[in-house]
């Protein structure tokens, strides 16, 4: 089974905003001591264009890694422990990204959504998205860009990408060649775009 990383998406609690890192240990407790099978890293942080929002990024050695953790007694756990943590029901996207440790590790996250539109085929897109990445080797300040399908959602590509800042991201795609290939991918697909400043949770 291939690696797979969780994007979990939500909008926070006050009482999780005041004390992130508190509630947090209090959901590790909850999950006991012992370390989640198949789980290899977690990243937290929040939505930097509107800080209610949180991003939780999990990587599994698989998706049936993650399935099976869901059935234990410790998810159940948990799940009850979170809902203090969770102001709206939280979206769950998995895709296969190759190389997200050096991604999320970076200063700043890009999440970004290519959702293909009405009858436009992935074979349309899937050559931009290529281009997309050659073009951004070599960009300043940048620190590297994966993408991939979403799991079971045939219709939306998923990107993930690194930056010294949100700026240097809007710098870079602000002209030239790169603003070209968006223009070209919005001809085809509807985008949504946020940035985050995560940090790697110790397991």
């Amino acid at each position: 089974m291939a690696p797979v990383t969780q994007i979990m998406y939500f909008k926070t609690s006050s009482s999780y905003l005041q004390d992130p890192s508190k509630l947090i240990s209090e959901l590790a407790t909850k999950s006991s001591a012992s370390k989640i099978e198949g789980l290899s890293k977690a990243y937290l942080g929040f939505q930097t264009e509107d800080p209610s929002y949180a991003f939780w990024v999990f990587e599994w050695t698989s998706k049936s890694a993650q399935e099976t953790y869901h059935q234990t007694d410790n998810f159940k756990a948990t799940q009850v422990a979170s809902q203090q943590v969770f102001a709206s029901r939280p979206t769950h996207t998995f895709a296969g990204f190759s190389n997200g440790s050096q991604i999320f590790s970076a200063p700043v996250t890009e999440f970004v959504t290519f959702t293909l539109k009405r009858g436009v085929s992935m074979t349309a897109l899937q050559p931009l998205v290529k281009q997309l990445q050659a073009k951004l080797q070599g960009t300043p300040k940048f620190y590297g860009s994966s993408w991939a399908p979403v799991v079971d959602k045939s219709n939306v590509y998923y990107g993930v990408l690194g930056w010294e800042s949100v700026q240097a991201h809007w710098d870079a795609v602000g002209s030239g060649p790169l603003k070209e290939i968006i223009d070209e991918v919005k001809k085809i697909a509807d985008l949504w775009l946020v940035h985050a400043i995560l940090t790697p949770y110790k397991l």
